[in-house]
């Protein structure tokens, strides 16, 4: 009887919009406080960390004139950014494909896994948003190739054919294609709590509270890191 009254209370609705909105203000939370942090102390995250070694890489390969190793490593970013651009459009198109297909029904996995199934009507719209995720990681790794593009052609200009220090815009437009790579490859880890929600408003919450923990350890280094020990560095540190 109780656990009939604890089903009940569960699919309310309003209990349902209770914890789809904690979820999502759990989620935009964490990116304001990372906007903050990354703005006002870089060094705490590793996108920050990282913006300052590639531009310490660009200075030391504009002195030393090493073309071949500039080559080397910006064509492993462009094979890594081009493997998750390939993934990122060939997931969105298929999930798009089944947002669109007349036999998808998650109405019987809904009512078996979650306390609070959603409406079968949600579902299609649940799955495109999904499909947006990864278009628009999509969208993020192909300007990530553009910008690695752009930067094989400026890192062995001289600046006097540059309107400024060579330096300075050659890294700035590397740390641009960074930047976009590194926001591709978190739509992977943000995708997470909307694929649970297909499920239920449940597990979006508890999805969303795993993808902050996956992201936290993403974004943010650890403590007992010092910026000046290379060899602390995680190899994920470089994207």
């Amino acid at each position: 009887m109780q656990t009939d009254s604890m089903l009940t209370l569960f699919s309310h609705p309003s209990l349902a919009w209770l914890m789809n909105t904690l979820g999502l203000l759990l989620l935009t939370g964490y990116q304001f406080y990372l906007w903050q942090v990354l703005r006002r102390d870089p060094e705490r995250t590793y996108r920050g960390r990282t913006n300052r070694l590639r531009t310490a890489w660009v200075e030391t390969i504009r002195e030393t004139g090493n073309g071949i190793l500039a080559v080397q490593t910006l064509r492993n970013w462009v094979m890594s950014a081009t493997l998750f651009a390939s993934t990122s459009v060939l997931i969105g198109v298929g999930i798009t494909h089944v947002a669109f297909s007349s036999g998808i029904d998650l109405s019987d996995l809904s009512r078996s896994l979650s306390l609070a199934p959603p409406s079968a009507e949600l579902v299609r719209l649940k799955l495109l948003l999904v499909a947006a995720i990864f278009f628009t990681s999509f969208l993020h790794f192909a300007l990530a190739l553009r910008y690695y593009n752009h930067t094989g052609f400026l890192i062995n200009l001289p600046s006097s054919n540059l309107n400024g220090s060579g330096t300075s815009i050659t890294a700035a437009t590397l740390n641009r294609a960074g930047g976009h790579y590194h926001r591709g490859t978190r739509g992977f880890l943000l995708a997470l709590p909307f694929l649970l929600w297909l499920i239920g408003p449940d597990w979006f919450l508890g999805g969303a509270i795993v993808a902050l923990f996956l992201l936290y350890r993403f974004d943010f280094r650890n403590d007992d890191e010092s910026p000046q020990s290379p060899e602390t560095t995680p190899v994920g540190d470089l994207e």
